[in-house]
Order: C-alpha cells, then sequence, then structure tokens
C-alpha cells in the first residue's frame, strides 16, 4: 500500500471530529477537506470551535475522536511531533515565538528538525519576509507583531509543510504587514506545493486570500463553498456580532 497523495483526493480531509473539554462538547462532527495547492479560510465567531479544530488535526486536544487523513495516510493515531514531521505546520494564534533568542536561532529551531531541507527554503523564506534577513540578530521579544508574525510563518515553512496551519495571522498587525502576508499565502499557493487553512476574523483578508471557506457556529459547520461566494447574507447570518 502506498501514501502517494491520490490527485483526486483532498490533501487534507478531517472527518466528523468531535471533541471536548472539561465534559463539554465543542466540535460536533465537523468534516472538511483541503485540496491540494489551495487555501481553505475556516471563518465564525469568537469560541464556535475553530481553534479547537485546529488543535484537533495538530493533535493537541486530549478528548478528540474522528478520521484525519494527509495524504490518504490516517494520521489522527499519531502524535503532534509525528503529525508536524508527516507534513503539518502550525502558527498558533499569538505566534508562539521564542522571544529570548535571535531571529537567527529562532529560525535555526526549525532548521535544526527539517535538516538540508529546511535550508534549502530560507531563501524562500527571506524573499516572502525580506525583513527576517536584516534582523537576524534582534532577539524575537523585541520585534513587533508584524515581525513576529513574519517570523512564525517563516519558521513553521523551514520544516517543508505539506499543509500549513494559520490561527488568525492578521490580528493586531498594521495593514502593511497584513498585505505582506496575503502576497505571501498568494505566493506560496502558486508555487504549488503547499496548502493552507487559515482562521481569519478580517473577513475581506479572508475571502481574497482563500479558495474555499467554511463557516462555524456552535462547533458545526454551518455554511461552506466557494470564497468568491462568501456574500453579505451569509456574513450577516453567521459573522456579524
Amino acid at each position: 500500500m502506498t501514501n502517494e497523495p491520490d490527485h483526486l483526493s483532498p490533501l487534507l480531509s478531517a472527518k466528523h471530529i468531535e471533541a471536548s473539554y472539561d465534559e463539554s462538547l465543542i466540535l460536533r462532527g465537523v468534516t472538511i477537506d483541503v485540496q491540494a495547492s489551495s487555501v481553505v479560510a475556516l471563518l465564525g465567531r469568537n469560541g464556535v470551535g475553530k481553534t479547537s479544530l485546529l488543535k484537533s488535526i495538530m493533535g493537541l486536544m486530549p478528548n478528540c475522536t474522528g478520521e484525519i487523513i494527509l495524504n490518504t495516510e490516517r494520521i489522527d493515531v499519531l502524535r503532534p511531533d509525528q503529525r508536524a514531521r508527516r507534513g503539518l505546520g502550525y502558527v498558533p494564534q499569538g505566534r508562539d515565538i521564542f522571544p529570548n533568542l535571535s531571529v537567527q536561532e529562532n529560525l535555526e529551531v526549525s532548521l535544526s528538525i527539517s535538516g538540508k531541507a529546511g535550508k534549502d527554503d530560507l531563501d524562500r523564506v527571506y524573499e516572502l519576509f525580506p525583513v527576517l534577513r536584516d534582523m537576524l540578530s534582534r532577539k524575537g521579544g523585541v520585534l513587533s507583531g508584524g515581525q513576529q508574525q513574519q517570523l512564525a510563518i517563516g519558521r513553521a515553512l523551514l520544516i517543508n509543510p505539506k499543509l500549513l496551519i494559520l490561527d488568525e495571522p492578521t490580528e493586531g498587525i498594521q495593514p502593511s504587514i497584513i498585505d505582506r502576508i496575503e502576497d505571501a499565502i498568494h505566493a506560496l499557493k502558486k508555487q504549488g506545493d503547499i496548502s493552507i487553512i487559515l482562521v481569519e476574523q478580517f473577513l475581506d483578508f479572508a475571502k481574497a486570500a482563500s479558495d474555499k471557506f467554511y463557516v462555524m457556529d456552535r462547533g458545526k459547520v454551518v455554511e461552506s463553498g466557494d470564497s468568491v461566494n462568501l456574500n453579505d447574507e451569509i456574513i450577516q447570518k453567521h459573522l456579524t456580532v
């Protein structure tokens, strides 16, 4: 049996995902697919389960059931580090860089995992985020929020993921950096070797950056479709506060 992807099948398929925390059911049978070389936006109001779904895909939710398939291989039975080595890159909300390490040292943490393959990707990271090359000696903790976000994404890219998972990458970031992150997402998709799941509250950004969307409410998927069809009716019903 081979683990080579079937090009008719999604790169990632998460099926009937349920997760609970402190005996409260957070995810209620969520199913999403991510096609190869595509960007999927995961939308919804705060507290509907978006981050919990990302953590479930990464193996970080302790009480989780369902089936998660990456490149035809079931990964829901694997530990988080094993899932990462299969090709999942995760940038959590809040960025989670090492504040006391320099930019270069932060990047080297990923290089220590990926080896030569990661070193080949350094030029791609610097091309997407030139500010990182200019700030290699600075500690992560003194960077602006936008610079930290670029570092977090760059670090995730250096493990050469098949699927990059971004949890609210534009939160608290100035507009010029939001534009750079959007450009980076389009560039990565165009290169054709990576897919992205994007949790995002900034709807214009989400619509512009993604191919497909899923809207969650109360732990379930309630709407889905092509991002060009994300209309005012859906936004008013499920996304406005």
